[in-house]
């Protein structure tokens, strides 16, 4: 896994509140522009035939009603100020500006209730995710049962930033409360939806683990996800071990069966109890020890060496052990996604070239030096 790339916190996210307050409201304002101009002009012609109007603190100032004047009159009208300086002297005049101020009251209260009712609206959006997340680099977890939990627990304590599509929606405020805005993100949606893959930024992210209670449910999903986004691994939880070879026939990049591989760990607890234990405690990164994978890069240290070459010198620097070698198998699709094979103890005489990935065990401290040392950080 790649380590986490924190997020910003939405910037568009305020951008996307005023432009759905203005797309209430834009039709409303040019009925104000127009209602202003109509009664402006109006107002002019009504008070056209009087000989005075009045100016600001000089008093009567007996010269005829001007256009801009009039247009004066309905801004100062239309937004209750009432400088006085122009004012109507005949019932027609006195009728329009009644009008329009009843009418200015009327659109100030409508605007107050759309501008309420677009926060009020936009919060509880933002509280369900469907605004969305900017996140990237990240991993989404497809359903929040107890595989997805122990799934973003996980991922979580490895520092990766996680978006989670719950089908609850009142598990979305469980999921915020995991993390900070900008590492853990929750929306409420289906599995099957591609909409609620583009709140989770799908296209952006590492990775998508199903891990709904539903086969079918993950099966459909896992196919749209490969559909729409082809270069995205994709990760299923089964409980059905039958479906393995159909999911990965589909281009899912890991099959998994907890009922499996918990009966698996129960058995050998029953007869090598400590194996189980280290078994358990190395795939996850909550206790004092982990297996990581780094890609072998030309510049890595180990670049051209052999596992016996290249034990040593990770032994001498971090303490940490090799125990596989990933290597990559020429792409078959046409979008040129490309296949690992692991290799576990792997011979001595086996190459590590740049494409190729090692597999590390380490204790925590001893694979934070080794990430130091190697200058890349986990993952394809």
């Amino acid at each position: 896994m790649t380590p986490v790339k924190r997020a910003h916190r939405p910037v568009g996210r305020n951008l996307r509140l005023v432009r759905e307050m203005v797309a209430r409201v834009w039709k409303v304002s040019i009925l104000v522009v127009i209602v202003y101009l109509a009664v402006s002009l109006a107002f002019y012609w009504a008070e056209l035939t009087q000989p005075c109007i009045y100016a600001a603190g000089v008093g009567p100032n007996c010269h005829q009603l001007q256009l801009g004047d009039a247009l004066w009159w309905g801004i100062v009208t239309l937004s209750t100020v009432g400088y006085g300086d122009v004012v109507p002297h005949t019932l027609d005049g006195r009728v329009l500006g009644a009008g329009l101020m009843i009418f200015q009251i009327g659109f100030l209260g409508y605007l107050l209730s759309v501008i309420l009712g677009a926060v009020t609206e936009t919060r509880l959006k933002i509280l369900l995710g469907n605004m969305g997340t900017e996140m990237k680099n990240h991993v989404v977890v497809a359903g929040y049962t107890a595989v997805g939990k122990a799934a973003v627990r996980e991922l979580i304590a490895s520092k990766q930033s996680v978006a989670v599509i719950c089908e609850n929606q009142d598990e979305v405020p469980l999921v915020r409360e995991l993390g900070p805005e900008d590492q853990v993100f929750g929306c409420y949606g289906s599995i099957n939806s591609e909409e609620s893959f583009k709140r989770a930024n799908a296209g952006q992210c590492e990775a998508v683990i199903f891990t709904s209670e539903d086969d079918t449910g993950n099966l459909i999903g896992a196919l749209n996800v490969r559909a729409l986004y082809p270069k995205v691994r994709v990760v299923v939880s089964v409980r059905r071990a039958e479906l393995r070879r159909t999911l990965k026939a589909a281009g899912v990049t890991y099959v998994a069966t907890p009922a499996d591989m918990g009966g698996r760990l129960c058995a050998s607890a029953a007869f090598r109890p400590d194996v189980a234990t280290a078994v358990e405690d190395l795939t996850t990164a909550t206790y004092g020890a982990d297996i990581q994978e780094y890609k072998v890069l030309p510049t890595s240290p180990i670049a051209g060496l052999t596992l016996s070459q290249a034990e040593g010198k990770i032994r001498g620097a971090t303490d940490c052990l090799i125990v596989g070698i990933v290597e990559p198998k020429p792409p078959t699709e046409p979008n040129g996604v490309v296949e690992y094979t692991s290799k576990i103890n792997p011979p001595a005489s086996v190459r590590f070239d740049p494409g190729t990935l090692v597999l590390i065990v380490g204790s925590l401290g001893n694979l934070g030096r080794f990430e130091k040392w190697y200058g890349t950080p986990q993952g394809r």
